[in-house]
């Protein structure tokens, strides 16, 4: 309840103090979640839209892995 389009959800709309977390779903098929979590806000030079990573935590998985039929024809 409450999920919202990532194309057309704003951060401030997401958040609405800082320290507040939410469920990300990045992939409704394998259904990949990340905990994300409102750090700070700070105001941007006009046009300069860019995020920081402040912490990963493990290695990042391939999206899109070799199906089984590739898998299959790279071991024959």
């Amino acid at each position: 309840p409450g999920a919202r389009p990532v194309k057309t959800t704003k951060v401030k709309q997401a958040f609405k103090h800082i320290g507040e977390r939410l469920l990300f779903l990045f992939d409704y098929g394998d259904e990949w979640h990340f905990s994300v979590e409102l750090k700070e806000i700070k105001n941007a030079p006009k046009g300069d839209l860019k995020s920081v990573l402040l912490e990963s935590i493990g290695d990042a998985p391939l999206q899109y892995p070799p199906c089984e039929d590739e898998r299959e024809n790279d071991e024959a």
